[in-house]
């Protein structure tokens, strides 16, 4: 079998993979680890850029497997460049319980100053620091 046969048959993989480790946008739709029982959903995102303060609001659906501490990280992402302008923070910390249970956590930090199109970014994470779901909000400018 040729090199060029060998990629083209690695690309499915690599595209599942990448689907996987939030290499790409994720409506959220999925989530979670159905054989263990847990449910770990970011879904719903949202962004309002048009006060002095940037609101984003992420709904999150945990459970299932009660005892759990999941972490939902976020970060502000020049969608331009391509990378988050700075480190993740936290942005809620859950432990799960029987019951599945929905919310809406919310986040606020100052307006950016440097012009470019920005969207944000969130990540929940298993207790060993693993992937479980991920969403971005729409993008929006500063000029």
């Amino acid at each position: 079998m040729s090199a060029a046969s060998r990629a083209l048959l690695a690309l499915p993989v690599l595209a599942v993979y990448l689907a996987g480790c939030g290499g790409g946008s994720s409506s959220g739709s999925g989530g979670g680890a159905p054989a263990s029982g847990l449910v770990a959903d970011v879904g719903k995102v949202g962004v309002d850029d048009s006060g002095k303060q940037v609101v984003a609001t992420a709904d999150l659906k945990t459970g299932g497997k009660p005892g759990e501490h999941l972490e939902l990280k976020w970060g502000l992402v020049d969608a331009v460049a391509g990378r988050e302008s700075e480190e993740e923070k936290v942005a809620a910390k859950v432990t799960t319980t029987p019951k599945v249970e929905k919310r809406t956590v919310t986040i606020r930090f100052p307006r950016p100053t440097i012009p470019t199109t920005y969207l944000i970014h969130f990540v929940l994470y298993a207790p060993d620091g693993s992937f479980l779901d991920s969403a971005d909000t729409d993008e929006f400018d500063v000029k």
